[in-house]
């Protein structure tokens, strides 16, 4: 969180990013006044916007000064307030697609590219046009493309992936999530491995977070890895999150193969020192996905996705 110093009428500004800082950053711009002023923004890269809440994309690397203006009924200047807000390089352009695979569908995100410039993406699957789903895939092979215009020209990724019958069960999500409040509830130490330690808020159950969660147990199902880093289209974590269009402030990922119930999977991971730590971490939301695939390499995948919002949402 970033903050700002303003003059005499009391008005607060801060703005929340990207830990990584790197173009092309998103952030997200908040404004504390009384609720008879208005508040325009000079973003300092030619951007401009207007309202207590607002968003702006640095496209560029570089340091941009940042002002607000406090305006009265009468449009006039009553306070202003300025910042900087540093963009680091994100490296060369390139086009990064993410496949988020579901059940018998599939979701495309550009989340992973980095163009120092506005652009539309452009999906394709097995070459007919798409959106960015869920679109139906059936049960074979498949490829799905993206492409780009960067500052560079034009920049193209493509992802070649499997979809099959995948089984679920929506009774075992919902015990992975009462297991889970269960053991932020009663204070579950990581370190001793026994309750009696701080308390936690229940998580929430967010469907974005859930998209990611499958993504991760299908991705695994369907292409027999275990792993957090999907060799599938290369993403992360925090990146099928964001592909998901969940703006986060943090994430983390348990995941699991071959446990049989709830029970199973959960104690397993309290009883691992970095699986426990996500789940007694401060966190707020909560993805769950549990998948079953007979011909694959675990049978069971389980996923658990954590995240804390970025402000606003």
């Amino acid at each position: 969180m970033g903050s700002c110093a303003a003059q005499p009428v009391q008005f607060r500004v801060g703005f929340t990013m990207n830990e990584e800082q790197r173009a092309p950053l998103t952030v997200s711009f908040t404004a504390q006044a009384p609720a008879e002023y208005r508040v325009r923004w000079d973003f300092g890269d030619g951007g401009m916007g207007s309202g207590s809440r607002v968003t702006h994309t640095y496209y560029r690397p570089g340091t941009y000064t940042l002002e607000a203006q406090l305006l009265d009924s009468r449009g006039r200047v009553r306070s202003t307030a300025s910042g900087q807000v540093e963009v680091r390089s994100g490296g060369p352009e390139q086009a990064g697609l993410v496949v988020l695979l579901g059940r018998g569908e599939v979701r495309l995100s550009a989340a992973g590219s980095v163009v120092y410039r506005p652009s539309e993406p452009d999906f394709t699957l097995d070459g007919r046009p798409v959106g960015t789903g869920p679109v139906e895939v059936a049960a074979g092979e498949h490829r799905a493309a993206l492409r780009l215009t960067g500052e560079s020209g034009p920049l193209t990724d493509s992802v070649p992936f499997q979809m099959a019958p995948l089984a679920g069960s929506v009774p075992f999500e919902t015990e992975v999530l009462r297991l889970t409040n269960q053991a932020r509830s009663r204070g579950w130490n990581c370190a001793t491995l026994k309750e009696g330690g701080p308390t936690l808020p229940p998580l929430t159950r967010d469907p974005r977070l859930e998209v990611a969660a499958l993504a991760q147990s299908a991705g695994m199902a369907l292409h027999g890895y275990f792993d957090h880093h999907s060799p599938v289209d290369g993403s992360t974590p925090w990146l099928r999150v964001q592909a998901a269009g969940f703006e986060a402030r943090a994430t983390a990922e348990n995941i699991a193969a071959g446990q049989q119930t709830p029970e199973e999977v959960v104690a397993g991971w309290l009883h691992s020192p970095g699986h426990c730590r996500n789940i007694m971490g401060d966190f707020t939301r909560l993805g769950v996905s549990y998948v079953n695939r007979p011909e694959s390499p675990y049978l069971r995948y389980w996923t658990q996705v954590f995240a804390t919002p970025e402000e606003g949402q």
